[in-house]
């Protein structure tokens, strides 16, 4: 496999850890939704939480942003494999499974802060 392919998955996986972290959690636990009209509601309702009810319900905000990058990972993973789509950048054809493991898996273990497979080598 050409470095390129891999540098090129690498960059694609850590880059979607660095999106990671969601707005969200800090406007629950913060100040609350920007002061418009439409957030009123909202603002409400994190008014009336508690510290602790607040840092549940951010728990739960990144979690479905979570959820959700995972979930395209998995069916990005699925066309790849079974549907034959490539992902390229400056013509360059991203590296497929270079871990033998799925880009889901590859995004968790990145976001829970392992090294790269070929890292722990050197």
């Amino acid at each position: 496999m050409g470095k390129e392919k891999l540098e090129l998955y690498k960059e694609f996986i850590d880059d979607l850890v660095e999106l990671r972290p969601s707005v969200y959690p800090r406007w629950i636990t913060g100040n609350g939704w920007p002061k418009t009209v439409e957030n009123e509601k909202i603002n409400k309702v994190l008014s009336e939480l508690t510290k602790e009810q607040k840092e549940v319900v951010a728990l739960i905000a990144q979690s479905a942003r979570d959820s959700g990058i995972h979930d395209v990972l998995v069916y990005l993973t699925d066309q790849i494999n079974l549907e034959g789509l490539e992902i390229a950048k400056n013509g360059i054809k991203m590296a497929a499974e270079p871990y033998d493991s799925g880009m889901h898996y590859d995004w968790v273990c990145r976001r829970e802060g392992d090294s790269w497979p070929d890292q722990n080598s050197q």
